[in-house]
């Protein structure tokens, strides 16, 4: 039997993440919306690592994968921080939120135009957002300022020329 519908199922699991996350958000649900980035992030380390093993990687999965990580890893976790701290910003939380949205798109599709084997160029979105996400537990004792300035530099190093490394290799049985 084919197993190659799996990964793309543990995909559709991370964007269904994402977007409950979004509803949590908006619902003032924080917590719930944060656990739920974290759960995202769980789902597609999961479907590249099936996609690996099962050696079904395809062009789809790779375009699906975007798609999803975009709004598990791009829009919810900007959402997030937001609307749970920086609401007070005026027009500043909006822009910065956008712009880390743009910079993480900009950078998934940079990275479905180009192969890399032994790393990434710019920081992974999933990386992004999880680290944004994880501000949110820490947003009380940061101030919005800051918040802002990390958000920039995350979406800046999204965008950038600069290495990352990649886990994707599993490891030899040599």
């Amino acid at each position: 039997m084919k197993w190659n519908w799996l990964p793309s199922l543990c995909t559709l699991a991370n964007l269904g993440a994402g977007v409950l996350s979004l509803y949590f958000t908006i619902h003032e649900q924080y917590m719930t919306a944060f656990t739920l980035v974290v759960v995202a992030a769980l789902w597609d380390v999961l479907d590249g690592l099936l996609a690996r093993l099962l050696h079904c990687s395809s062009d789809f999965g790779k375009q699906l994968d975007s798609l999803a990580d975009v709004v598990s890893f791009g829009v919810a976790p900007a959402f997030l921080i937001l609307l749970y701290k920086l609401g007070d910003t005026h027009w500043i939380g909006p822009a910065v939120a956008v712009l880390f949205v743009i910079c993480g798109a900009v950078r998934l599709a940079r990275f479905n135009l180009m192969a890399f084997s032994t790393g990434f160029v710019g920081m992974p979105i999933t990386a992004a957002g999880v680290i944004v996400s994880f501000m949110f537990l820490w947003s009380e004792h940061l101030k919005p300022g800051l918040l802002l300035t990390l958000m920039v530099v995350l979406s800046l190093l999204m965008v950038s020329r600069i290495p990352f490394p990649s886990f994707k290799k599993l490891p030899s049985r040599r």
